[in-house]
């Protein structure tokens, strides 16, 4: 009596393969901008919610959508950044004691209620 090898199967199981440290890295930044695009699209809706899977799919599978959807994100901050600043630069400040800068209103106001 031989002894019968088992047939080959017809379909190799591979054990999954460890994720990359730089498909880690590309999965943690496509979450904190998804969540960041997440938040100041809708704040607390379900179009904010839908924003923030749109924008991690995307950036997840494409690259060019990842640069496309990050420089656009950047882009909002950096302008956002600039209207700030140019906003304070044209507010008419006096300094007080403090030499902290005052808004001359907030200071009229002050004023006229101390006099």
């Amino acid at each position: 009596m031989s002894k019968k090898t088992p047939p080959a199967p017809l379909v190799t199981v591979r054990s999954p393969r460890k994720p990359s440290p730089l498909r880690k890295v590309a999965r943690l930044g496509a979450t904190i901008v998804a969540a960041r695009v997440a938040a100041d699209t809708g704040k607390k809706g379900v179009l904010g919610i839908v924003a923030g899977i749109g924008a991690k799919r995307l950036i997840m599978r494409h690259p060019v959508g990842a640069l496309l959807v990050t420089g656009a994100y950047m882009a909002g901050k950096f302008y956002e950044a600039k209207r700030e600043i140019d906003r304070k630069r044209n507010q008419k400040l006096l300094t007080d004691r403090s030499d902290e800068p005052v808004p001359i209103e907030s200071a009229r106001k002050k004023s006229a209620t101390d006099g």
